[in-house]
Order: structure tokens, then C-alpha cells, then sequence
């Protein structure tokens, strides 16, 4: 083998169109998946097509590395990490290729999500059947390689059943493709693919009763059904192989029509005995799906979630969620009706409700969505863990199933919560542990042995959907003792170096579940010194909290999330990239000066604090705070360039030059002074001059306006304060007549933009300034109102990031959006009829609020005004961001989306509540931008 030096990836570098890293933060990155495990590779690469992967593997061949294939990193078993080289396809090959609705198929690269497909395919009448929980961010790679199913498979089946076609790369750097392969007679093929032909003919009576009776298994390799017709039939081989034979490069699958009615039973029962008798009951009736969450899963859900509280009764054991689906709106009514009267005439449950109409749907599915979401946001050192989750039983041995699982953990007196695919046989079985502590690590295999013998004596499978990877690889030989061997020799005809995820099927070591933990018993972490903003819960907590499990990288418009990341889909710009490398730094990983270092501060940078991943995140880790922190950290040793000093000085520049606004507009207008403007400051030509009013909102009220009993502070911020004063006069015209006594006194910035650059003292200050100015009327006031949303954040979340104190504390109690304050006071105020069509686009910044939707419900609901809800992601500004010429671009592409959406709405005017939105809007459109008051208080009878 030749002789390994850091200087062999210079010659991959020269050899792959791709992406080529080696340097320790992008491999630490790489690191994790969503399971307990991590373990760094030597590089990553991010290819851009076939050739590349072909010249990936031919050169770990050379130099006897590992290769590891990776879609969205969302697994659970630890299948997407390991030593070598992980070749990472979501950034570039990630396109779907073709759509052949009038054939039934698509054909994509693997980095291609499942949401991106659904999102096609939206109304079209077509659909994917598996459907996995992390679909909207899983990859079909990914699919392809764990064979994944979902909540449907028990009526539709898995990934594999769906596979029309793949184009494989093996460990040879040969590429074959299936179909090819199956159309060749035994003559025609290579002498490895002559090899497994013998070696199913030979061994087809052991293989195919080696596999248990559930339809429900992707333990070890599929050798089933390998011949068919006299030729090498190897879709099912490869599809559920995570990554161990070859590497796929191109994918067809099939879709089918999509039935266009379904209805759903929800049934509670008081033991789980009754809900497995009641599934053995209702499968015969072939529903589309059945659904289990048992009472700890129910408990944590009632006591975190204020919604589920009156949706779930008290008392009750589990639920079951039981589907039905047709084409024929009256036979899924029958269907369900019938499911019901079967189950309540044999007295199994206590209570059942039938949902038929889509509201009804919607409120029960609200609990399985909601509830396995917040078992992430438990706290304590104790973590649910993906460990024991995926095994499934034939069905008429669920009884024996639930007593088993039940007796051996509360042997143990291990806490755990059961949900999942009842139906199917499959539950996933979650027991909390911390893994930082040698005794609950020990548990893995002592939890696992026990479960497989479990499984194995009622005739199960130890993996049902999720695959085997490094938890329970080990068993695959356990639970296949005649045909394991097959399995090896089908893994050294196929990848003879033995390079494609060695650890992963062919791997038996039976601590191997115990290796290379995330935490683990060695684990140790240290706090950051001279910690800039307040961390009441401590900021190592926080970066640990992230458990990876990919929804950050999201590209679809179903969640907000990272802007960035949906149009780079660079693993840097993932929100959960953050938690990795910082986590890397309290761990003693890298370094204390890597957080100074350029390559660290790149991760960082590309978080523009919209908020949304904080919000939409399983466990609700503040990435935004903990990248504030080390954005802070970098800014108090070296500063901050000019372009950042001067977008956070608004305040400061219309203080003194607004009464020479127009002049400076003028002069800012011809495009050589833009880029002159550019060349000197940084900020993109392409964008207009923001001219000041010449009068400040401030030199056109009083301090106090209005008599009525309760009184209000109004903050404008910014914008409305010297930019676009209308809102502000807007905002106090309609406090006025809501009744209040508006107090309107000196104010500074609110200190986000600042903030957002890493100017914690800047803003600190700018935040103290305004305590100062308003004195006893934080506490003499009964609402402190903002028609900013980025205001409002500040004021409700990131004041509390500054500074700890009882002012603080009252400031977020009594803060509320404009919006909210009117909606709930509007039988105060009478409207004239406005006959104009309206778009309106939510900020980020408003998005993440408690009341997030009050502006829509206001001007729609209340109103009565025709609004159009563009449904929009971020508009691409991003605060202050998108105004940087070295951001431009990519906030044009982020906003592009926004753009269409307006132009197709046939709207007058543009609506929202965030003045850089309102930028956005006004440069990316024609269209008149207003905000939502300005709007009120033109409907507003005298």
C-alpha cells in the first residue's frame, strides 16, 4: 500500500470536479449522523456526478481508505460515518432528472429528497408511498440505501418495492446499472456477477427460508428472489445494503395514483393488550396505516405542549391512529365506521373518535406529530435513544411482544416510551439513558441482547426499516446462523478490498454498539471563559442539546428554517453545524484558538439569526444565541470591518443627515456612485439608497397622545422611527382609537443589529440607553407595543441575552406586536370597505413570535380584507445580510421564490411587518409594500 501522507488528497483534489476537504472542522462536521455515534473521517467530499465518484473510489482503492456514502446524515443507526472518505451527494448531485407521470416513475440523483418530490408532485394526483418520519429531509439515497418505510408501508410496502432502476459505482470504480445486469443471460456476465448467480442456485432452499415471517425486514442483506427468470435480479440486494456493496449514483422509482380520501379513527384504550387485539382485528380490513403512542410518550406530551392538553384525556394507556384510504369518498367512510363499531362492540377501548373531515384529521395527527418531537426537548442527562426502536414481530404476536418489552425494561427499571407502526409489527421502543455515564452505556448491549432474544424467539426481525448499522450489525449473524456466511462472501465478490462501510452488515462485534459514542464515558466537556451574552441554562448544555437529526436541512418550503443552508446546501451553513463544531470546541476536540480561526468563523457567518431553526428544531437548540456567542468572541479580539459598523449605525446616520436625505439621494442615484459607494463600504451597488424622512417620527408627535385609562409605550425601531414614519403615525393613529394613552419617549436602537454582528457591547449599551430613557414607565405602562418584528424579537427574547434583571424580565412580559394588541381590542374600532387585493409575506423575525400569524388574522380574519397568504420562506435579506455586496447574490436567490409567488398573486400591494423584508420586497417586485397597520389605519371610519 502506498505510503499515506496528508499530501495524498492533493492528487484527489486534482482529480474530483467536486468539493475536497481535509481540514478538521469540515471532517468533525461529517462526524455525526442522527444516531449516538461519531466518528471522524479522514475527508469529505461533496462530488458533482458519476466521474467523481469513480475517481473517489478508485483513488480509496489506491490508498486503502474506507468509503462512506451519505444523503441527509439523518440515520439512526450510524451507517453514514466512518473513517475514510464520506462522500456527501446533498450539495450537488441532488437533482431529480426526469418526471414520467403518464409511465408512473421518476428518476433522480440520490442526494434528491423525499420533500422535494412531494412538492412536485402536490396536486398532480401522484405519490411516493414509503414514507419515512424524516421524509421531508431524507434523501433517496438514503431510502434507497436503509430500504426505509414509513407510517403507509404496512398497505404500500417499502423503498424496495418501488426500485424500477439504479446506476451503481462498485468498489472497482466499474459502474453497473441494474436493469442491464437483469437483462444479460448467465453467459453474458462478469465472473462476479456469475459468482452470486451460483451462489443463490446453490443455497436458494437455505435463503429462502432463512428469513423470518414478517414483511417487515431489512436485517442484513436480501438474498431472496436474487434469480428471477433465469437472470440476476439485484434490486432488493442493493436496495437495503446502507452503502456496503456499491455506491449509487442514479435512481428510478416508481410512484403510483394517490387515493384521494382517507379517514382516521382515533381509539384510546386503558392496557396496551387491548390495542394489540385490536389491530389483529382491523388488519383483515387493510388499513392504510396504524399508529401507537403509549401513556409515558402521552404524559410528556400533555405536560410540554399547551395544545395536546385538552386533546388527550387523562388516564388512558395509549392511542391508536388507524387509517383508512380510497379512492371512493363513501367507502372510507364505511371503512372507518366499521373499524370503530369492531373495536368499541368487543369493548377494547374506552374511547374512539371518528375524523373523517380533513379539520378533524388534523387536530389527532397534531398529537403523533407533536408528541415524539418534544420527547427531544426532555431535560435531565437522560436522553431517549434510537437503540432498541426498529425491531418488528409478526403481527399475531404483538401480545407476547408488549408483555416481553415491557417486563425486561421494567426489570431494569429503565423509563422508555413506545410508539410507532403497530401494524406493521414495529415499535419503536425508546428507553432513556444517559451516555455519558459508564453504567446507562452499559445497558446498550445489555438492552439490545435482550431485546433480540425477544424478537428472535417470537420470530421477528431485529431491524425493520431503519437498517443494522453499528448498533446492530452484530446480530445479523444471530439472527441468520445458517445463511451469514453468504452474506460475507456476497460482500467480498462485490467490494473484494473490503472498502465500502466495512463496519456496517458483514461486521460482528458484539460490543461494536458500545464504540465510538458521541459522548460516552470519556467524554468531557468545558465551558467557554468570559462568556459574552447570559446563559441562565449554561451554553455547553445548549450546544449539547443537538442530536442531529438533519431537519435543519430541509430544503422545501414545508419549514422555514436555514435560508442559507436550502440554497447552499452546504453542510457549513446547517444549523446543526454550529452545534458540531462548538461542540468539538468544549469537548477539547479542537483546539481553544480554533474558535479565532477563519475556517471556524466561516460556520458561523453563514447564521443570520432569522430564528426559524430554534423554532422548528425537534429540541429547540438556540443555534442562533450559541453563534451569536462565538461571533461575539471573534468580534471583541479583532473588531469588525466597516461594511458591519456602518449597517448598524442607522440610528446614528439619521440623527444627523436626515434633514440632508434628499440631497444624499440624489447623489446616490447614478450607478457610478453606488459603486463607487460599494468599492468604499462594501455594500452592493445593486442596491437602492435608503433615504431618511427629513422629520423624524419623534419631531412629528407629542410624547403623549391620547387620554385613555390603560396606556402603552410605543418603540418604533429604526425604521418607522426616521425611514418610513408613516408606520409609526400609523401605529399611534389606531392606539389612539383602540382607547389607550400612547407614550411615545426618546428611544434608541434596540440593539439587534449590533447584536446580529457580534457587537455585544455596541449593543448592550444601545439596550441601557433605552432602560434609561424610559425609567418607571416599564412598570407604569400595561403594554409595551412594536410594529417591528425584528423590534419585537429583540424586546421578547434577545434583550434577555444582554442583560438579567427585573426590567428585562417586565419589558417581555408586557411586549406585543401591533397586530395582536388590535385583534384583541377590534370590537373597538369600525372599517370602511377597501376594495384591493393584498399579498402578504411573514417575516422570519415575526414567524418565530408566540403570535405569529395575528397580522394575517387581523386583515383576513377580522377585516375582512382580500389578502393572499404567499405562504413565503425567508425573503432573503436576512436583517442587514442581504445588503452586503458578498451577499447579494445569494440573497437574491433565496428571495427569488418570494418574487414568483408575488407576481402570481395578482395583488396591488405587498404586506408585512419588517422593514427589511419591506426592502427586499420593494427591490426584488414592482408592487407597492406596506405594512399591515399603515393598512388598518387607512380602513379606520372616522
Amino acid at each position: 500500500m502506498p505510503y499515506l501522507t496528508d499530501n495524498i488528497f492533493d492528487e484527489l483534489h486534482e482529480s474530483v470536479k467536486g468539493d475536497v476537504y481535509t481540514d478538521k472542522l469540515r471532517r468533525y462536521m461529517h462526524s455525526t449522523d442522527g444516531s449516538i455515534y461519531r466518528v471522524e473521517p479522514s475527508c469529505v467530499v461533496y462530488p458533482k456526478d458519476e466521474e467523481d465518484v469513480v475517481n473517489i473510489v478508485k483513488f480509496a482503492q489506491k490508498y486503502g481508505l474506507t468509503v462512506h456514502p451519505r444523503g441527509a446524515g439523518s440515520g439512526l443507526c450510524g451507517s453514514a460515518i466512518g473513517k475514510g472518505i464520506v462522500i456527501d451527494f446533498t450539495k450537488y448531485m441532488n437533482r431529480i432528472l426526469e418526471l414520467n407521470l403518464d409511465e408512473g416513475y421518476f428518476v433522480c440523483e440520490p442526494g434528491y429528497r423525499f420533500g422535494e418530490l412531494e412538492a412536485i408532485l402536490k396536486d398532480k394526483g401522484y405519490f411516493f408511498p414509503p414514507d419515512p418520519s424524516s421524509g421531508e429531509y431524507a434523501s433517496f439515497g438514503g431510502m434507497f440505501g436503509t430500504n426505509a418505510s414509513g407510517a403507509h408501508s404496512v398497505k404500500y410496502g417499502n423503498v424496495s418495492d418501488y426500485v424500477l432502476d439504479a446506476d451503481i459505482i462498485l468498489s472497482s470504480g466499474e459502474k453497473i446499472n441494474l436493469n442491464e445486469i437483469y437483462s444479460k443471460s448467465f453467459d453474458e456476465l462478469d465472473d462476479k456477477f456469475k459468482k452470486l448467480y451460483h451462489l443463490y442456485t446453490k443455497y436458494s432452499d437455505d435463503i429462502e427460508s432463512a428469513y423470518p415471517k414478517v414483511k417487515y425486514n431489512v436485517t442484513g442483506y436480501n438474498l431472496r428472489g436474487l434469480v428471477k427468470d433465469n437472470s440476476l435480479f439485484l434490486n432488493k440486494l442493493f436496495c437495503g445494503a446502507e452503502g456496503t456493496l456499491g455506491i449509487a449514483t442514479k435512481l428510478k422509482f416508481r410512484i403510483i395514483p394517490k387515493p384521494t380520501f382517507d379517514g382516521l379513527v382515533v381509539a384510546y384504550f386503558d392496557d396496551i393488550i387491548s390495542s394489540a387485539k385490536a389491530v389483529q382485528m382491523i388488519l383483515p380490513m387493510k388499513p392504510s396505516g396504524i399508529e401507537i403512542m403509549d401513556k409515558s410518550l402521552l404524559k410528556i406530551a400533555k405536560e410540554n405542549d399547551e395544545q395536546l392538553k385538552d386533546k388527550i384525556p387523562d388516564g388512558v394507556d395509549n392511542v391508536l391512529l388507524i387509517e383508512f384510504d380510497s379512492y371512493d369518498k363513501d367507502e372510507v367512510e364505511m371503512l372507518a365506521k366499521n373499524a370503530k363499531d369492531l373495536i368499541d362492540r368487543e369493548g377494547l377501548t374506552n374511547s374512539s373518535f371518528l375524523a373523517v373531515s380533513q379539520e378533524e384529521k388534523d387536530k389527532f395527527w397534531a398529537i403523533r406529530k407533536a408528541a415524539v418531537p418534544i420527547l427531544y426537548k426532555l431535560k435531565g442527562e437522560k436522553k431517549i435513544l434510537a437503540l432498541i426502536e426498529d425491531a418488528a414481530v409478526p403481527t399475531d404476536k404483538l401480545v407476547e411482544y408488549f408483555q416481553g418489552l415491557y417486563g425486561l425494561l421494567e426489570k431494569h427499571k429503565i423509563d422508555f416510551v413506545i410508539y410507532g407502526h403497530i401494524a406493521k409489527g414495529l415499535l419503536h421502543t425508546r428507553p432513556l439513558l444517559n451516555l455519558k455515564d459508564p453504567h446507562d452505556i452499559d445497558y446498550l448491549k445489555i438492552l439490545t441482547d435482550e431485546v433480540f432474544e425477544l424478537v428472535n424467539s417470537l420470530g421477528g426481525a431485529i431491524s425493520g426499516e431503519h437498517g443494522d448499522g453499528r448498533i446492530r450489525s452484530y446480530y445479523v449473524s444471530k439472527q441468520y446462523p445458517k445463511i451469514y456466511p453468504l452474506f460475507k462472501t456476497v460482500k467480498s465478490i462485490l467490494d473484494e478490498g473490503n472498502i465500502l462501510n466495512p463496519e456496517i452488515i458483514t461486521n460482528s462485534d458484539p460490543y461494536q454498539m458500545k464504540k465510538f459514542l458521541r459522548f460516552g464515558k470519556d467524554y468531557r466537556s468545558k465551558d467557554l471563559t468570559d462568556k459574552l451574552l447570559v446563559w441562565e441554562e449554561g451554553f455547553v448544555n445548549e450546544v449539547e442539546k443537538c442530536h442531529g437529526c438533519s431537519k435543519c436541512t430541509t430544503v422545501t418550503t414545508a419549514t422555514r428554517m436555514c435560508p442559507i443552508y436550502k440554497f447552499t446546501r452546504d453542510e457549513a451553513a446547517a444549523p446543526k453545524a454550529k452545534a458540531n463544531i462548538l461542540r468539538a470546541l468544549i469537548s477539547g476536540a479542537i483546539d481553544d484558538k480554533s474558535l479565532y480561526e477563519s475556517a471556524f468563523q466561516y460556520v458561523i457567518d453563514h447564521c443570520v439569526n432569522c430564528g426559524s431553526c430554534e423554532r422548528e428544531c425537534p429540541s429547540n437548540v438556540n443555534i442562533p444565541k450559541i453563534a451569536l456567542e462565538a461571533r461575539s468572541q471573534y468580534v471583541k479580539k479583532y473588531g469588525t470591518d466597516i461594511t458591519k459598523k456602518l449597517l448598524v449605525n442607522v440610528e446614528l446616520a439619521a440623527r444627523y443627515t436626515r434633514k440632508i436625505s434628499p440631497l444624499l439621494a440624489k447623489i446616490m442615484k447614478p450607478g457610478i456612485s453606488r459603486k463607487l459607494n460599494e468599492l468604499f463600504t462594501g455594500l452592493a451597488e445593486e442596491r437602492e439608497f435608503i433615504a431618511f424622512d427629513t422629520k423624524s417620527l419623534f419631531e412629528q408627535v407629542n410624547r403623549e397622545v391620547g387620554a385613555g385609562e390603560s396606556s402603552v409605550l410605543y418603540f418604533s425601531g429604526c425604521y418607522a422611527g426616521y425611514i418610513e414614519t408613516n408606520i409609526g403615525l400609523s401605529t399611534i393613529k389606531v392606539l389612539e382609537k383602540l382607547g389607550f394613552k400612547v407614550l411615545v419617549p426618546d428611544q434608541h436602537c434596540c440593539g439587534l443589529p449590533m447584536l446580529t454582528k457580534g457587537m455585544v457591547n455596541k449593543a448592550r449599551k444601545s439596550v441601557e440607553k433605552n432602560l434609561n430613557k424610559w425609567g418607571n414607565l416599564i412598570k407604569d405602562v400595561d403594554y409595551i407595543v412594536v410594529s417591528c418584528s425584528s423590534c419585537g424579537l429583540s424586546l421578547m427574547k434577545e434583550w434577555g441575552y444582554l442583560l438579567n434583571n427585573d426590567e428585562i424580565h417586565e419589558i417581555k412580559n408586557k411586549m406585543v406586536h401591533i397586530t395582536k394588541l388590535i385583534n384583541d381590542n377590534i370590537e373597538k374600532l369600525n372599517f370602511e370597505n377597501v376594495d384591493k387585493k393584498f399579498a402578504y409575506h411573514m417575516p422570519c423575525h415575526l414567524k418565530v413570535q408566540k403570535y405569529a400569524n395575528s397580522s394575517l388574522e387581523l386583515l383576513k380574519g377580522k377585516i375582512g380584507l382580500d389578502v393572499v397568504n404567499l405562504n413565503s420562506h425567508c425573503c432573503g435579506i436576512a436583517g442587514s445580510w442581504g445588503m452586503s455586496a458578498d451577499n447579494y447574490d445569494l440573497s437574491m436567490d433565496i428571495g427569488r421564490d418570494l418574487a414568483q409567488k408575488i407576481s402570481k398573486s395578482g395583488c396591488e400591494s405587498v404586506l408585512t411587518d419588517c422593514p427589511t423584508c419591506r426592502i427586499q420586497i420593494e427591490h426584488i417586485s414592482d408592487k407597492k409594500v406596506l405594512h399591515p397597520v399603515e393598512v388598518v389605519a387607512e380602513c379606520l371610519k372616522d
